[in-house]
């Protein structure tokens, strides 16, 4: 199982180096890679261990990390598109995360959002970062929707934060879709990186199995790698509650999108159990904008 896991992703890592990174290419011609890594991975996502057709990797070198997730999922591009097309959606996906206090939509063509994350525990942005981001809608036909969401600086001295989702329809109920989340860091990020690790993120796994993990109870990588696997997983799960309700009205879809994620999260305890679901939800509901 692995080595077909590991052939996926070196098939799926030459794909995204020529190809998926680079947002300017052709709308089919991105499609079509797509479908490619689909047909290249499909196996692989049939007997995927994260109990659904997922496949989650990442990388990291001195200033710079990566995580990528590949799925397959049960809702058809116009929903997907839906999920992912405005900055009131995102806001509503990044709000979803425990350390994101509060997101604002700025009125205008900009198309840019104010996102303000903290690691405490409490619901006010008193001691939070702001952060600017921007949406892009690259392609948006019926063969390929992509969407990049981009700040210049973020919190903990981090650079150049990019998430970008690609998809594709597999059949009218189906699509495949790509979300890659990453960053740079300089000094005085991996400091911060490194004090994070040390206190609160001490002990904390990713998806990917050790190097050294056996055939009976695996064990899990940490460190850098861990955490953005983890920040990329609860975004992709955001995205998939923000599909799965994407028809219904602000605030009530925000309130059924908090209790979908928080069951959501609880799947994967190991690696993304925080805090008690009335505690998360309680926290949510008072930060929400009414």
């Amino acid at each position: 199982m692995s080595r077909l896991f590991g052939y996926s992703r070196l098939c799926l890592w030459l794909c995204c180096s020529l190809y998926g990174s680079a947002s300017w290419a052709d709308p089919a011609q991105q499609a079509q890679e797509l479908q490619q890594s689909f047909r290249t991975m499909e196996e692989a996502l049939q007997h995927s261990p994260l109990k659904r057709p997922v496949d989650l990797s990442s990388r990291e070198s001195a200033d710079h990390l990566s995580g990528d997730l590949y799925a397959s999922v049960e809702y058809n591009l116009s929903a997907l598109a839906t999920a992912a097309g405005s900055t009131q959606h995102w806001c509503e996906i990044m709000l979803l995360l425990s350390n994101t206090k509060a997101c604002r939509t700025s009125a205008g063509p900009k198309n840019s959002m104010q996102v303000f994350v903290s690691s405490s525990k409490s619901a006010d942005t008193a001691d939070a970062t702001a952060t600017e981001f921007h949406l892009d809608i690259p392609g948006n036909d019926k063969a390929y929707f992509e969407a990049v969401v981009a700040a210049k600086d973020g919190p903990m001295g981090t650079q150049d934060i990019r998430m970008q989702l690609q998809a594709t329809p597999l059949s009218p109920t189906r699509s495949f879709l790509h979300l890659h989340y990453s960053y740079n860091t300089h000094w005085l990020g991996r400091v911060a990186m490194q004090a994070y690790l040390q206190t609160l993120g001490r002990g904390k796994v990713g998806f990917t199995p050790a190097p050294d993990s056996g055939a009976g109870t695996p064990s899990y990588i940490g460190g850098a790698r861990a955490v953005i696997e983890r920040n990329t997983m609860r975004y992709f799960l955001g995205l998939d509650c923000a599909m799965a309700l994407a028809q219904q009205e602000a605030p009530q879809r925000f309130n059924a999108m908090a209790e979908c994620w928080y069951g959501q999260v609880e799947k994967y305890p190991l690696q993304l159990h925080e805090m008690q679901r009335a505690e998360y939800l309680q926290m949510k509901a008072a930060q929400y904008p009414r």
